[in-house]
């Protein structure tokens, strides 16, 4: 019995000590997921549709929401059976050379007068270049079908999107690596090889995935398609 008393007493302080350990190194507990108790996995599902999903962010998709709105393709990010590819801020305006953001690689020019001369600048709203060219560019992002980790192949994939021209397809496949995860365009001219989510799986409540981006989609030319 008193042998029973000494264990419990010491099986207490060693709890104290390492709950009071990883207060002290600065170490955040894990934060608890929602739990699907039908699926027995924890639940993906934002409970919003993917439009309002990025409104609800506006840290992550300022930017995004702002292009939506510039073209009115707000209903498009409202639908079901769909996979989207969702842009964030860094995607379009991060100034890092190796991030090769949409405005550093789309500057627009200007004629400086004083100079004489054309000057490049990277623009900061994707409201300054064409219409047709941001809604083709949004559409470029939403493929048609429901994709994932669980039913995308191991091997590189052409899979059809919602833009118009025959070569609007994107690449997708599971990268076998240490830590497998969905590769984006992952071909040989891309202007940046082995992009993958920051966050994946998400499932929207009209029924489509949601993968999150810090880099955006290039369409590929008829002759990586092989397309006469």
């Amino acid at each position: 019995m008193k042998y029973q008393t000494i264990k419990s007493a010491l099986w207490s302080v060693g709890i104290a000590l390492l709950v009071s350990s990883c207060e002290l190194f600065g170490l955040d507990y894990q934060k608890p997921y929602d739990f699907d108790y039908d699926e027995g996995i924890p639940s993906n599902k934002v409970n919003m549709s993917t439009w309002d999903f990025i409104k609800s962010r506006p840290d992550l998709f300022s930017l995004l929401e702002e292009a939506v709105e510039y073209v009115g393709l707000e209903e498009e990010f409202k639908q079901s059976g769909c996979t989207y590819l969702l842009p964030t801020n860094p995607a379009f305006n991060s100034e890092t050379e190796a991030d090769k953001s949409y405005f550093q690689l789309h500057q627009l020019s200007y004629f400086d007068e004083e100079l004489g001369e054309e000057v490049s600048y990277a623009p900061n709203s994707m409201t300054v270049y064409p219409k047709e060219q941001v809604k083709e560019f949004l559409l470029y992002h939403i493929v048609k079908g429901l994709y994932t980790h669980t039913n995308l192949p191991a091997e590189p994939t052409w899979y059809n999107t919602c833009a118009s021209a025959d070569t609007a397809m994107i690449n997708m496949y599971i990268i076998k690596d240490r830590n497998p995860n969905i590769t984006f365009n992952n071909f040989d001219g891309h202007y940046k090889s082995e992009i993958k989510p920051r966050t994946s799986n998400l499932f929207s409540s009209d029924g489509s995935y949601i993968h999150v981006i810090a880099s955006w989609m290039d369409r590929p030319t008829r002759e990586q398609l092989n397309i006469k």
